[in-house]
């Protein structure tokens, strides 16, 4: 469910992309960006208790998607303290 809601907000939200205008050019960005993008999910996961456990079918849908909608900034204010910006 989670998969089909982040899919749909990607759709929806539009074709965005990460970068990061003050990396060096001797950095791989592609290297760089998957482990800021791992250590920020992670992160944003920890931080808002969302990751999967047996509670799910106990939650409602109002419940799942205000959780999701935090981990989704979470995530976005990580990424952003790394230096990387939606273009």
């Amino acid at each position: 469910m989670r998969y089909l809601i982040l899919t749909a907000l990607i759709f929806f939200g539009g074709c965005t992309s990460w970068n990061n205008p003050s990396l060096d050019m001797s950095v791989n960005r592609s290297e760089r960006f998957k482990a800021d993008r791992a250590e920020c999910r992670e992160r944003s996961q920890k931080a808002t208790n969302s990751a999967p456990d047996n509670d799910l079918p106990d939650r409602t849908y109002t419940q799942n998607q205000d959780l999701y909608t935090k981990e989704v900034k979470a995530f976005q204010r990580c990424m952003s303290g790394k230096g990387w910006i939606k273009k």
